[in-house]
């Protein structure tokens, strides 16, 4: 073929590649592109333009919303999300009925924001977002148990979901699931990017576990701190039991794990040591979901309790970690790696 062919055939399969495009699709990515620089109204307008070419597009009907809602005009959001609803909505379920919900939510209709997270976690029963809605929702009703049971569901369609961990711990702590609480906040810890779940995080770990002994520390106080629920209240007073008595029992350095730690060190020498020992605890505890517990059974199989622990308190006290951390490069590294190549794709 010579140049002359060659450069012809290339402008038409050019040509024909443009012709092809779908104009619904642009408009929608122009729309879209529109709405991250938060230009709402210019994103609406894009997609009035792909209304009237496909107004039985589904897609369309959602971004509208969508930047409705992000205008806080409720009403046309919701109205434009109800009609993407009556139409064909696959691969976009989960992504509709989590902005219905929160519509509703934001508009005080709880009971019907719960109603559309029901139908739609049917319609996505792997959805991490759906569940995790609900939970927000349950808590504005200041329902614990059920917010815990919503939260549950979205741990188990989720790895890597950092809010729904975080509030697995919190909602743990609150309904009295002792060892789902540890298992919950150190895991939030080791895989949130934000400054203030970590530090909310380690000063809940700090404050319930001293919490569990009082100051004499003569013998354990349970009235405040036991809450028994469901199925699993033996195992909650078991765990509180093991707690205690490390508690009471174990010492550092001359001192009684339960003397009040004035520096930063000493509390991160005394969270060291507890949740070195409740790792080996809650990896085979019942009360929580096997996932989060296979979680834990690899840091022993792996020997990474250390890196872990090491890890998740370093905000704590920086210059503790930085001598652990001289001496265990390769553990922390091992640790993420192992994360990251096996614990995910798990």
């Amino acid at each position: 073929m010579n140049k002359t062919i060659a450069l012809i055939f290339c402008f038409i399969a050019s040509s024909l590649l443009f012709a092809a495009e779908d104009p619904i699709k642009t408009l929608v990515n122009e729309g879209v592109q529109f709405h991250e620089q938060g230009q709402y109204d210019e994103a609406i307008a894009k997609y009035k333009q792909a209304e009237k070419k496909a107004p039985k597009n589904a897609l369309v009907k959602y971004e509208m919303a969508f930047s409705y809602h992000a205008k806080r005009e409720l009403d046309k959001a919701l109205s434009y999300a109800k009609a993407a609803t009556k139409l064909d909505t696959k691969g976009l379920d989960e992504n509709l009925y989590s902005l219905m919900g929160s519509i509703y939510d934001e508009k005080g209709m709880p009971d019907s924001a719960l109603a559309i997270y029901r139908e739609g976690f049917k319609k996505s029963p792997n959805s991490a977002n759906i569940p995790y809605n609900a939970t927000i929702t349950f808590m504005r009703k200041n329902n614990a148990d059920s917010a815990y049971a919503w939260i549950m569901h979205s741990i188990n369609n989720t790895r890597t979901h950092e809010g729904c961990y975080y509030y697995a711990g919190f909602l743990a702590s609150q309904t009295g699931r002792w060892p789902a609480f540890y298992a919950y906040t150190m895991y939030s810890t080791f895989i949130t990017k934000k400054d203030e779940i970590i530090r909310d995080n380690l000063s809940r770990l700090y404050g319930k576990t001293k919490s569990l002994v009082e100051k004499k520390g003569a013998e354990s106080n349970f009235s405040a701190d036991i809450k028994q629920t469901g199925s699993d209240s033996t195992v909650n007073k078991s765990f509180l039991l093991f707690v205690a008595s490390m508690l009471a029992t174990d010492s550092l350095n001359n001192r009684m794990l339960y003397e009040k730690d004035s520096t930063s060190a000493q509390q991160m020498e005394f969270l060291i040591h507890v949740l070195e020992k409740c790792v080996k605890e809650i990896a085979y505890a019942d009360g929580f979901d096997d996932s989060i517990r296979r979680f834990y059974q690899g840091l022993i199989s792996e020997r990474l309790i250390d890196a872990f622990i090491y890890t998740i308190c370093e905000p704590i006290d920086r210059p503790t970690f930085a001598q652990w951390f001289i001496k265990h490069r390769s553990d922390q590294a091992r640790l993420y790696q192992w994360f990251n190549k096996a614990w995910l794709m798990l």
